[in-house]
């Protein structure tokens, strides 16, 4: 580097003097060695130390487990001494109650204790605190064969076969030492007897069961039950060692892979920890060696950067320069200026503590330098004369401190054009930095040229704007205020500063026009809120000096934004366009006119030039063929003909002129020989459909008789033959259309008629010809209704509608008429053209189309539609007029029986019969409806008063039931049913429809609860009690979840009253609110929800689940009887459901019976057989209900697989004094025996009728006598094998 300073002896020492003297290998070698061999060694000592540890490790597990053993056993040592103290040693406990309090005693102490049990040597239990003791043969086996026991004295321990009890036996003391005392314990009390023991890292250990080799408890944890010992815990077995006077041993575990996997991280931690410390000295050398590589690649590296970063860089030494400025106390930039002027012989020395040390290429090339002394030379020499030197600069940024120094300076390259260098020098903080200096030079030449050429081309716009005549302005949205503005408004407009100053800043505000300024506003107002995304360009009005509004076209464009991308400056332009405006809408006016002229003339109209190339042709070319002008330029005419054949008369036409062109005589004569020049093409349009085109060809002249051209017009006839095709088709419609058509002049008079009014009304068509159409029309309408179609004839020119015609033979018929007045080219009227036809068989269509929208098909009453209507109509009218409305609903009782049994033919014709029984009970003006179904309603017409009111709703009413007392007379035979009926009077029940018709039927269903056969009028509480139903509904939907219901059992005795024989299982729903609800509110309920079958296979589970828990109980009930339902029973599923009920509650079949009633037997008599037959199939017993009320038939009782005939109370009440019901009694009693058949009778109270039941063979009797139906609780109560009653 010959333009570098040379660097000085501490900077020129030779690269293995920086690295130092490398270290020998054999020193490398041995450093080495010793580090594998400490690594080696510490290897070693580590693993010894590992073996130790888990020596150490088994050894304390074997003598922890030893040491608890002895624990354990010292502890139930205490417990058994504790038990004994407090048991009794003399006094013999007398009962069981007395044991229990000994055990409450004793539980305060040992608080594991549940029971305990007095034995005898051979171990069966004399008294037990716990009552019933479950485990009594276990105790007797136990102590009878466990020889360890005989083996110890005073006390032992051990448990039962599921571990669930810990036994703990005690040698009875006292008197009468011959016997046992047995605790019986929680299974935590091996948990309590080591509960001592919570070290973090204890060893761990089972505790079993020696007999049946079950671990009972562990170290872990509690122990829910007991579990076998697994084969890894007798692999990890190191001690087993008994528990005194127990089945029980304690096993100690040591888990060797468990403890080798604790211990080893520790054992790699610290291996790794002496591989670190044993690979420092290496990683030492390794860093030493990499250091000094470090150091030749960052001279190498500071050398190419500085060299080739493509930036000129020189490095400048400062360091003597601060020395220099303290010797002559320059402290600031005035004290520099005024030493320069006064000391102008020392300039040069204070320039050259400025010196330039090192210049890269780029620089020398940049100054055109070929050292660095040239380069100081140019850059720090001869300041201040020298204008490029920037001493000066530097020294004023040493005194002031800057960072940095960026300037701007000027040279003259070799070409003597300016070259322009920007300078930036960053001055270290620490002055022992000063002796490398870092000035970077950038040439800027290009970019000051350019700002150059910006700042003109700048001047020269803004000389541009201010001659703009539009107004430029520039407005801070935020302010509102106006930034720049090429001209004033207000001048603009005419008024004088001083007329300016008085209207304010914001004068132009003022100046809008009134309509003009709540749009501006409210722009503004927008585009506030909206934050300027939409700005504004409108039309303002400002209104001029002299009083006139002048229009400004304002537009605006956002100019600045924020840094949330918000603008804060907009630019606009407002251009005044009244004089545009002005010009424009004239010459629009103009322009319309001409263009209506062109767009009226549908033509294409073509030119030449006088050389007879086309020069010319109108836009109406597009409409008519579909091609613009520019197509029929560049392809010519001759490219839209369809038949080029056509053409042959065209072309010897421009053969004669073209042939003429040059001969003034042949074109004179050719314009006297040649007129206009008419063809007919065949032309096909852009969208390839072929339209007629009539050409008409003229030869033009100009005034001096030259040629001009020639002027074509093509027309689209299309149209026209189209319209003699259409009147073609017109006089063939005329002639064969099937609706009469008549033409009349504009007088009125006939002129034609086609043959379809022959055939329509009969008249020949000379007989109508100059006469009045009024011929045809009824009398009766002439008059009025001729003159209102001829009025609206006048007025639109058409006129459709309905009129009744007569034929020639004098018949009345219905026409749908059109007539329509026909106008010529000028808009005379020249015709009227009526058509009609007629309409008989659609008026007729119309009529049962509207009987069958709004009457009942059946009945021929109306139906809800339009009784609703009529309803609605009389409610208006009744407030109107003040009067009261009655609204009667009606439904049959037992009419589904009827139409199920006889068909719906028969039911149709009883409602027929009905409609004409209801229609006779009323007056001619009331409107009887059938809703549907067997419903009907009844419209009363209005009544001034409401006793009015009420006594024809009174009189109806009767008159209805009256009427239903004569019976239906349906297959030759009798029928009678009646009917339930409801009344709402309106306005006292309501004023709306569907508020009158709620009430009535609330009404109506009220009736139907009080017995049926009745009317009821509405009631406000009628509508309470509907709720009440409703809840009721809502609350049983959801009781089977919430578990509300439950069962109360009636006890069933023998005939004798001697042995109870089962129970009947009876629902019963305790509501949340209401308490027990009676079955006969809620079981009618549950069938119309269709619940009924849940409730049921719930009723059953439960019956036979609580039948099963009895039989645990040692109580002695037989059977269960249970009611089933119609819908349980029919639905196909009920044997599968019954089967998995008794296979889930384990209870035998025979211990469950069925009670089914006679008419649900009886309603499908071959499909209650099958099923019948499957429940029997199950070994379940069949009962029939409520016997001889139903349809009692002696047939199907052989034909049902029946056990047991169940005789219904309200034969038994009159017992034994009623007659008939002592021999119904004794008949059913005597045919069931007869039939093999069990009998019950339910209802017994008295003693007296269970005498006369057992004086005739009843098996069984059921009553309150014996007990009325009871929770189950009280019924295990009472009828336990202590407390069972006997009746005699």
């Amino acid at each position: 580097m010959p333009n570098v300073t040379p660097p000085n002896s501490a900077s020129a020492r030779a690269p293995g003097q920086w690295l130092g003297t490398p270290v020998r290998g054999t020193l490398k070698g041995a450093l080495a060695t010793l580090v594998l061999l400490l690594l080696a060694m510490l290897f070693w000592l580590l693993i010894e130390q590992f073996r130790e540890t888990l020596a150490h490790k088994r050894q304390y597990s074997i003598n922890y487990s030893a040491d608890l053993a002895d624990h354990i056993s010292l502890s139930m040592a205490l417990r058994a001494e504790v038990a004994l103290n407090l048991l009794p040693a003399h006094a013999p406990l007398a009962n069981r109650q007395q044991l229990q309090a000994l055990v409450h005693q004793m539980r305060q102490s040992l608080p594991s204790l549940q029971s305990v049990a007095l034995l005898n040597p051979n171990g069966e239990v004399l008294i037990d605190s716990g009552g019933i003791s479950p485990d009594a043969a276990y105790l007797r086996d136990w102590i009878k064969h466990n020889r360890a026991r005989k083996r110890t004295d005073g006390y032992y321990f051990s448990n039962s076969s599921d571990a669930g009890t810990a036994y703990l036996l005690l040698n009875k003391r006292g008197h009468d030492p011959q016997g046992y005392w047995l605790l019986r314990m929680s299974p935590d009390l091996l948990h309590n007897l080591t509960r001592q023991n919570t070290l973090a890292d204890r060893p761990q250990w089972r505790i079993e069961n020696t007999q049946t080799r079950n671990v009972l408890g562990h170290s872990a944890a509690t122990m829910a039950s007991a579990a076998p010992l697994s084969p890894q815990d007798e692999a990890n077995t190191v001690l087993l060692t008994p528990l005194s006077h127990s089945d029980w041993q304690l096993r100690g575990l040591f888990d060797a892979d468990e403890v080798v996997a604790q211990l080893l991280p520790g054992l790699i931690g610290k291996c790794l920890l002496g591989l670190l410390f044993a690979l420092l000295p290496v990683v030492a050398l390794v860093n030493m060696r990499r250091r000094q590589r470090q150091v030749h690649e960052g001279r190498r590296r500071y050398y190419d950067i500085f060299e080739g970063t493509g930036v000129a860089l020189c490095v400048m030494d400062l360091s003597g320069l601060p020395g220099f400025l303290e010797r002559e106390q320059l402290y600031d930039s005035n004290a520099l200026k005024q030493w320069m002027n006064h000391n102008p012989e020392q300039r040069r020395q204070l320039c050259e503590q400025l010196r330039i040390t090192e210049v890269n290429q780029v620089a020398l090339h940049l100054l055109d330098v070929d050292s660095g002394a040239g380069a100081w030379m140019k850059l720090i020499s001869g300041c201040p004369t020298n204008t490029s030197a920037i001493s000066y600069q530097v020294i004023e940024a040493v005194l002031n401190h800057q960072q940095q120094l960026e300037l701007e300076i000027t040279l003259v390259d070799a070409n003597g054009q300016d070259q322009h260098l920007w300078l930036v020098l960053r001055l270290p903080d620490n002055r022992c930095e000063y002796h490398a200096v870092i000035l970077s030079i950038s040439d800027i030449t290009s970019r000051k040229l350019i700002e150059l050429s910006l700042q003109e081309r700048e001047s020269f716009w803004s000389d541009v704007v201010r001659t703009v005549p539009d107004h430029l302005y520039v407005q801070d949205v935020i302010s509102q205020r106006m930034i720049f503005s090429n001209h004033h408004l207000g001048h603009t407009l005419g008024y004088n500063a001083t007329e300016l100053q008085q209207m304010g800043a914001y004068f132009w505000e003022l100046l809008l026009h009134p309509e003009d300024a709540e749009q501006y506003h409210r722009s503004r107002q927008q585009q506030r809120h909206g934050g300027y995304a939409h700005l504004l360009q409108c039309q303002l009005r400002f209104r001029h000096s002299n009083g006139v509004w002048r229009r400004f076209d304002i537009r605006e464009q956002a100019l600045a934004r924020d840094a949330y991308d918000q603008v804060t400056r907009i630019v606009g332009v407002a251009k005044d366009i009244t004089d545009q405006i002005e010009a424009s809408e004239s010459l629009r006016d103009s322009e319309q006119r001409y263009r209506m002229l062109a767009e009226s003339i549908s033509d294409v109209i073509f030119s030449t030039n006088n050389t007879l190339k086309l020069n010319y042709v109108s836009p109406s070319v597009q409409s008519v063929l579909g091609f613009d002008a520019a197509w029929v330029f560049k392809n010519g005419w001759q490219s839209t003909i369809a038949n080029p054949q056509q053409l042959a008369g065209v072309y010897s036409l421009m053969e004669r002129v073209s042939n003429a062109l040059d001969n003034p005589e042949q074109l004179s004569a050719l314009r006297t020989q040649l007129d206009t020049q008419l063809f007919v093409f065949d032309c096909l349009r852009a969208d390839g459909r072929k339209i007629p085109i009539e050409l008409r060809l003229v030869l033009v002249w100009d005034e001096n008789d030259a040629f001009e051209g020639i002027l074509g017009v093509g027309r689209d006839i299309s149209q026209q033959r189209r319209a003699e095709k259409d009147l073609r088709m017109a006089a063939t419609v005329f002639e064969h259309s099937t609706s009469a058509i008549l033409i009349t002049d504009p007088a009125g008079y006939i002129v034609q008629a086609n043959e379809a009014f022959t055939r329509v009304s009969g008249y020949a068509v000379s007989q109508v010809l100059d006469q009045l159409p009024s011929m045809l029309t009824v009398d009766e309408q002439q008059q009025a209704h001729l003159q209102y179609v001829l009025k609206q004839l006048h007025q639109h020119n058409t006129w459709e509608g309905e009129v009744w015609l007569k034929r020639l033979n004098g018949e009345h018929y219905p026409a749908w008429v059109g007539i329509t007045a026909v106008f010529d080219d000028e808009g005379d009227l020249a015709s009227y053209v009526c058509f009609f036809s007629d309409i008989s068989e659609r008026k007729a269509s119309e009529q049962r189309i509207h009987r069958l929208a709004y009457y009942d098909a059946l009945t021929h009453l109306p139906n809800r539609t339009l009784f609703q209507d009529r309803l609605h109509t009389a409610l208006q009218q009744a407030e109107r007029n003040k009067s009261w409305v009655v609204l009667m609903f009606l439904d049959l009782d037992r009419f589904k029986p009827i139409n199920d049994s006889l068909g719906h033919a028969a039911g149709d014709r009883m409602l027929k019969d009905m409609a004409i029984r209801l229609l006779a009970c009323v007056d001619n003006d009331d409107t009887v409806a059938r809703m549907g179904g067997d419903e009907f309603t009844l419209l009363l017409q209005p009544r001034a008063t409401r006793d009015m009111a009420l006594n024809r709703a009174i009189s109806v009413a009767e008159q209805i039931l009256a009427s239903l007392v004569q019976p239906f007379v349906l297959e030759s035979r009798e029928f009678f049913v009646t009917a339930s009926i409801g009344i709402a009077l309106s306005p006292q029940d309501g004023n709306e429809l569907s508020q009158l018709m709620k009430n009535a039927d609330t009404a109506m269903y009220h009736a139907k609860e009080r017995g049926k056969n009745n009317f009821q009028f509405y009631q406000a509480d009628m509508n309470a009690s509907a709720l009440e139903r409703l809840e009721l509904e809502s609350d049983l939907r959801h009781a089977l979840e919430q578990q509300e219901f439950i069962l109360y059992y009636q006890p069933q005795f023998s005939g004798d009253g001697k042995r109870l024989t089962g129970a009947e299982a009876l629902l019963r729903w305790n509501h949340p609110r209401r308490g027990l609800v009676p079955p006969g509110d809620f079981i009618p309920v549950l069938e119309e929800l269709g619940l009924v079958v849940d409730v049921g296979d719930w009723v059953l589970a439960e019956s036979c689940r609580q039948l099963k828990h009895w039989h645990q109980a040692k109580v002695r009930v037989p059977k269960v009887s249970v009611n089933i339902s119609a819908r349980q029973f029919s639905d196909g599923q009920l044997g599968t459901r019954i089967a998995t009920i008794l296979k889930e509650t384990g209870l035998p079949p025979a211990c469950l019976e069925l009670e089914l009633t006679e008419s649900i037997l009886m309603r499908e008599v071959s499909e209650a057989l099958q099923i019948l037959a499957s429940l029997k199939n199950l070994g379940l017993s069949i009962a029939v209900d409520d016997f001889g009320t139903g349809y009692s038939s002696l047939n199907y009782l052989k034909q049902f697989p029946i056990d047991v005939l169940k005789i219904d109370r309200t034969f038994v009440d009159g017992l034994p004094e009623g007659e008939q019901d002592a021999q119904i009694a004794r008949a059913i009693i005597a045919m069931a025996h007869s039939l093999n058949l069990a009998v019950i009778a339910e209802g017994v109270e008295t003693h007296e009728q269970l005498d006369f039941l057992r004086e005739h063979g009843c098996d069984e009797v059921q009553g309150y006598l014996f007990g009325r139906p009871m929770p189950a609780r009280q019924f295990e109560a009472r009828f336990s094998p202590e407390s069972l009653p006997v009746f005699e």
